[in-house]
């Protein structure tokens, strides 16, 4: 492979990988962050109004009954599915639409309540307004109390959502009816197969995969696992249910399309549901990946601990999220140091060679035979051989990967409480666009120092940067301040490196003329002085 080609071919590897090839749903839309907030309004076109949670995170549709008719989960934080008209009524066709944006409930609801001969989802109720509806957003939470009759039962739904995780703390109290009751969980949207499993108190995970129901007493948890295939696994969603407060819960677990957990609980019972995306970061923030048999890291999921654990450290001694990612880049390319510094010396190196290689090229432009190629492969290893020169270390580009992309994927998922500088979330885009305009000053600098001797090669790859400009205005505000550090430090080192270079090549084929010998003097002649 030729060297010239490496850098196009890590950069789209990079931009497919950055960008979460295979999603589905409609791209980020830019804009500013969403304020967490209630919406009271006719969604779904049937009398009576329902009420929307909507924030960075997801839009979450309650019904009178304080059942969930629509979950929907955003694969692009702070992108507005919701849309405000001039006239105050609000536009939910994206979500109605559903064109990308998948649905968590598919159709059913979530919460639901039942108890044989008493509660019954499909049955009519007597219900009340909503009270309480309001939202700390400095507290994170967003609160709803629903109450409702039904069969001589009285049902009161206190709901708390947190805007910056995907959790959901559901107070149930059922008055007038049996002692316990059954809360419905059906999920997991388009996931035709989930996992669904469920972990006895002190007991093994149990779990069912495709048709079947399997029940389980007692449990910590029970959980609906959308199955991570390939590029797609970024966003995969997951549906966990625990018991809290004393609270008992047994399980009945349906697999296949109609998955569905079905809690047997108390008449006054408390749960914490987690509703979002299956993925490690979401997880680990929320305190899931503590939980046994729920969640196993990979590699790359094992070096995004690591680096999630040394943020929040830095965070107690730092205090400000945003220079936590300074000091973190900072670190970061310190101990990738002496890597970098073996890959920028050979980048360097084939910078310097460039205009002896072409020069070689063109000696053998048209001579095509046989003897003439080996000629140049002897040419051009003799030259490689004389600037000290392995093709073998362009490979060394690849060797960071695995930290690169843990890294980026840590951040990205990573929820910040806090902005930074104008920035009003570190876990959103830049609203102003600034720090995209200097994502593409500074690597578009980095390839000028990379390919200052080859104009050519320089633009024929500055076009890619202006493909990742678009990528680089939907990445979160945190990922783009690493980057951007990060490709400073990294232009730093590569001037360096190349200043070395040049000095230890300076001399390299250079003919030494030997200086003109010296006229060896004349012997001079003693004359004896006359005798007197």
């Amino acid at each position: 492979m030729k060297t010239r080609h490496l850098l196009p071919i890590a950069a789209l590897g990079g931009m497919l990988l950055l960008s979460g090839c295979g999603q589905t749903g409609p791209l980020p839309t830019f804009g500013k962050a969403i304020t967490p907030e209630w919406i009271t309004a006719d969604f779904d076109g049937q009398p009576g109004d329902e009420y929307i949670a909507t924030s960075n995170l997801q839009d979450v549709v309650f019904n009178a009954r304080g059942e969930v008719i629509g979950w929907y989960v955003k694969n692009y934080a702070g992108t507005p599915y919701i849309k405000k008209r001039a006239d105050g009524t609000y536009d939910f066709s994206a979500l109605t639409d559903q064109k990308g944006i998948v649905n968590m409930v598919a159709g059913r609801k979530a919460l639901a309540v039942q108890a044989d001969g008493v509660l019954d989802p499909a049955a009519p109720a007597q219900t009340t307004v909503p009270t309480g509806l309001r939202t700390d957003e400095a507290a994170n939470r967003q609160d709803a109390v629903f109450r409702y009759t039904q069969g001589g039962a009285t049902v009161t739904k206190t709901v708390t959502l947190h805007p910056r995780n995907f959790k959901v703390d559901v107070k149930t109290e059922v008055t007038g009816g049996p002692e316990r009751v059954n809360l419905l969980f059906p999920g997991l949207g388009k996931a035709g197969n989930p996992r669904v499993q469920a972990y006895a108190q002190g007991g093994q995970p149990a779990a069912v995969q495709g048709s079947g129901t399997l029940n389980v007493p007692n449990v910590q948890y029970a959980a609906i696992q959308e199955v991570p295939q390939g590029m797609n696994s970024q966003i995969v969603q997951a549906l966990i249910v625990q018991p809290r407060a004393g609270t008992t819960l047994d399980a009945s677990m349906t697999g296949g399309t109609q998955s569905l957990i079905r809690a047997s609980v108390p008449a006054a019972s408390t749960l914490e549901i987690y509703g979002g995306r299956n993925e490690l970061i979401h997880l680990y923030q929320s305190g899931y990946t503590e939980l046994p048999g729920l969640f196993q890291p990979n590699f790359f999921g094992q070096i995004s601990l690591l680096i999630v654990k040394l943020m929040e450290q830095l965070y107690k001694l730092i205090g400000n999220w945003g220079l936590v990612l300074v000091v973190l880049t900072v670190l970061l390319r310190a101990i990738m140091w002496p890597l970098m510094q073996a890959q920028g010396r050979t980048t360097a190196r084939m910078q310097v060679m460039q205009p002896k290689i072409k020069e070689i090229q063109e000696k053998y432009r048209d001579r095509k035979d046989m003897d003439s190629q080996r000629a140049m492969q002897a040419e051009m290893a003799q030259l490689y051989k004389d600037y000290n020169f392995n093709p073998a270390g362009c490979l060394s580009t690849f060797v960071p990967f695995p930290v690169l992309i843990a890294l980026w994927s840590t951040i990205r998922n990573f929820e910040f409480d806090s902005g930074f500088l104008w920035l009003p979330d570190l876990a959103i885009p830049d609203p102003f666009y600034l720090l995209a305009l200097v994502y593409l000053i500074v690597n578009i600098g980095q390839l000028y120092v990379m390919t200052r001797k080859t104009p050519e090669m320089f633009r024929q790859q500055a076009f890619i940067y202006l493909i990742f400009l678009y990528f680089a205005l939907t990445f979160p505000a945190g990922v783009t301040i690493y980057i951007i550090l990060s490709t400073l430090i990294g232009i730093g080192q590569q001037i360096l490196i190349n200043k070395q270079v040049e000095k230890e090549t300076a001399t390299i084929g250079q003919k030494v003329e030997k200086a003109p010998a010296r006229p060896a003097a004349k012997a001079s002649k003693t004359i004896d002085a006359p005798k007197k």
